[in-house]
Order: C-alpha cells, then sequence, then structure tokens
C-alpha cells in the first residue's frame, strides 16, 4: 500500500506541474483522490472548468470520484472569508464496494503574523474521517506541517476543537486533507473543517499600547 500510495502521490505531482500555466499559478486548488484505483486524482482549481461556479474564493465539485459514487465537496477561502481562514464542507457516498477517498483543500499567499491556528471540524460517518491541518511559510501548495489532527474514532457522529503552533512568518499557505474510509458500499460521510488564527490576546495589544505611551511621554521629558 504505501508503494501505490507514492506511485499515486508522484502522479498528483506530475498532474500538476502538466497544467497550463494560467492555472499553475492560481492559489486555491482542490484535490480528490480514490486510494483504490490507479487513475489521476481529480484536480479543481478555483475558477476553472470543472469548479462548479461561485465568487473567487469559492470551489465546489458534485460527481463521482473512483469507488465513491457521490461527492459533493465545497471549499471556500480568501477573498470571501478571512482573515486567513478556510473551510472545507464535503459529502461522500460509497458504491458498490469499499472504499478510501482524500480530500485536499489547499490556498496560498495568506498574509498575518501568526504564532497559533485553531482547527474546528464535526461531522457524521458510518466509516471513519480522519484530518489533517497544514501550516507552510514557504507558502507552497499541499506544503508544510502539521499543526494539528484528529479523526472521528470510528462511525458516528463527531467533532473537535484543536489549537497547535505554527511557525509564523508571511507570505504562507493552508492545507485541510481528510481521508474518508468506507469498508462496505453504500456508507456515508459528510463533515466540516475550518481553520482559523489564533488572535493575539487583547491583553497584549494594551500592554504594549502603555509601553508606547510611557515611551512617548519620556521622550517628551527628556526635550524639556
Amino acid at each position: 500500500m504505501d508503494i501505490f500510495n507514492n506511485v499515486k502521490g508522484a502522479g498528483l505531482a506530475l498532474a500538476l506541474a502538466a497544467l497550463p500555466v494560467a492555472q499553475a499559478q492560481a492559489a486555491f486548488v482542490m484535490t480528490l483522490d480514490d486510494l483504490g484505483d490507479a487513475a489521476t486524482p481529480t484536480i479543481i482549481y478555483d475558477g476553472s472548468g470543472s469548479d462548479l461556479g461561485g465568487p473567487a474564493g469559492v470551489i465546489t465539485y458534485s460527481g463521482a470520484v473512483g469507488s465513491f459514487m457521490v461527492n459533493v465537496t465545497t471549499g471556500v477561502s480568501k477573498p470571501v472569508i478571512g482573515p486567513a481562514r478556510m473551510d472545507l464542507n464535503s459529502i461522500n457516498v460509497s458504491g458498490s464496494s469499499a472504499g478510501t477517498l482524500v480530500v485536499s483543500l489547499t490556498d496560498t499567499d495568506f498574509s498575518g503574523d501568526y504564532s497559533a491556528y485553531t482547527a474546528d471540524f464535526g461531522g457524521t460517518t458510518d466509516g471513519s474521517v480522519a484530518l489533517d491541518f497544514l501550516f507552510d511559510s514557504g507558502n507552497s501548495e499541499f506544503g508544510g506541517s502539521s499543526f494539528a489532527s484528529g479523526s472521528s474514532a470510528g462511525s458516528g457522529a463527531f467533532s473537535d476543537s484543536l489549537t497547535g503552533a505554527v511557525a509564523g512568518g508571511e507570505p504562507f499557505s493552508l492545507t485541510i486533507t481528510a481521508t474518508i474510509e468506507h469498508d462496505e458500499a453504500s456508507q456515508i460521510s459528510s463533515f466540516d473543517a475550518v481553520v482559523a488564527p489564533v488572535p493575539v490576546p487583547a491583553a497584549f495589544w494594551l500592554f504594549g499600547s502603555a509601553l508606547a505611551g510611557f515611551a512617548a511621554f519620556r521622550r517628551r521629558q527628556q526635550r524639556a
């Protein structure tokens, strides 16, 4: 399975590289990949022909993906929501067999200097859903390291709210990856996941303002 997944990963990289330059420069991308087949992952750029429409910053796909007869997935990013937030919503139904589907959403060129991010998710599943949340100060699509991860821990309803430290720096990219596993036909999983920066505490700003005021007062005293 590891060898197969490596081949699939190489195929995704080649598919991304082979796209027209105008699309390759796009920052907001969704991929859908059934790990049980050798087909090239489905790649949807914001505003491309596979995107069902909506304003810039919204990607929607509806159709079959490999052994999954239903996939309806929407990703939302800047400039629709902000600051530096991203949301992934997905409904998935397996067809006549079991299967594993990986749904990924990435966007680049976020701004802001943050030291921590939150990852909130919830949904229901007949199988299992695992989510991974990445931050990349290198600003690459699907790049970076995980600052949070969680799962449904089996079938049924699930939800969690996580916080993780990030390296900071800008511009940066964000990625949400969901792995949906169904062990039978006609199973359904639906979920929503959102990432957002942790705001700097108001007390920090108050402290900074007080220091700035004190420094200005000292300068006036010295000039007097």
